[in-house]
């Protein structure tokens, strides 16, 4: 019973340690957000209301002209971000997926390939996509 035990707390432990070294290896890498800028006639926060109701993204965050679009917690999977800007007239979308290893926390890019939060990568990317597609912006690849 107690090595049972014993290799309950070993696994569990190991599991922190993983998800430490990818938070670390996120924040470290190269691709820690997708970023498009583009100009258009239509109200993309209206797009974004409409878009994030039907995909499960809420909105955490408004400040002038920037909105902050939050999909999941981290409990499950990794928790997925849209953030909105206007500024000068163009509009911007940077989307990431947030990897956070209770002390370190990084963010991934969507679009590239690669192990890390491969599926949250996913859900995000498909989700996403729709938005660009009704905005009129090439796809996430």
């Amino acid at each position: 019973m107690l090595s049972i035990i014993v290799m309950g707390i070993f696994g569990g432990l190991c599991g922190l340690g993983f998800l430490a070294v990818m938070a670390l290896v996120a924040k470290n890498g190269n691709h820690q957000f997708d970023y498009v800028q583009f100009d258009s006639d239509q109200d993309v926060y209206a797009l974004a209301q409409g878009w994030a109701g039907r995909n499960g993204y809420a909105l955490k965050r408004s400040e002038g002209g920037l909105r902050v679009y939050q999909k999941g917690t981290g409990f499950l999977t990794a928790p997925m971000f849209l953030e909105i800007d206007r500024n000068d007239g163009r509009w911007s979308f940077k989307s990431y997926v947030r990897v956070n290893g209770l002390v370190v926390q990084g963010d991934v890019g969507l679009s590239g390939d690669g192990f890390l939060v491969k599926v949250p990568r996913s859900m995000a990317k498909k989700a996403q996509n729709e938005l660009y597609a009704a905005a009129g912006l090439a796809p996430l690849k």
